[in-house]
């Protein structure tokens, strides 16, 4: 292997949490909306509050975005763990171990792959894409010491709603 050999795992982001918070605010306000229009008595606290709430879902979601761990990237001395925020580094021989998980259902086969990287300060995880070669990948780059441990879930059923 060159000195430049790498291995790269990226995950995709949707904010769940903050994309369901957000649509309770937003039907609240439909609600209070509609019952201010079709009622005499309007309660502007009551608007205000969930606009309040939906606006500062709106800013939670932003700010945890640029934090969110996008990227794990492998050399041979060190990983570099990647947000839009900036770059951690870790080196390698601080690293204990890699887990490596892959899950799908019977109707689209394997379809994600998840990643959970062990150290002495701590650990941290991304789901990204699947990919079959990221375990023999992680075996051949990383040292002896760290332990590469896959796992390929049983595909389930897939869910009907």
């Amino acid at each position: 292997m060159g000195k430049n050999q790498s291995v790269r795992c990226a995950a995709r982001y949707f904010p769940a949490a903050s994309v369901g918070i957000g649509l309770v605010c937003l039907v609240g306000l439909v609600v209070e909306g509609s019952r201010a229009l079709l009622h005499d008595h309007v309660y502007p606290s009551a608007l205000l509050t969930l606009c309040g709430l939906l606006a500062l879902t709106v800013c939670a979601g932003l700010i945890r975005r640029r934090y969110v761990l996008r990227a794990f990237e492998f050399t041979k001395a060190q990983i570099r763990l990647a947000s839009r925020a900036g770059v951690r580094t870790v080196c390698i021989a601080d690293v204990s171990a890699v887990r490596i998980e892959h899950t799908g259902d019977t109707a689209s086969g394997y379809q994600e792959t998840s990643l959970r990287l062990e150290w002495r300060d701590g650990s941290r995880s991304i789901v990204c894409d699947h990919d079959p070669e990221l375990g023999p990948a992680l075996v051949r780059l990383l040292p002896s010491h760290v332990a590469v441990k896959e796992r390929w879930d049983l595909l389930r059923e897939p869910s009907t709603g």
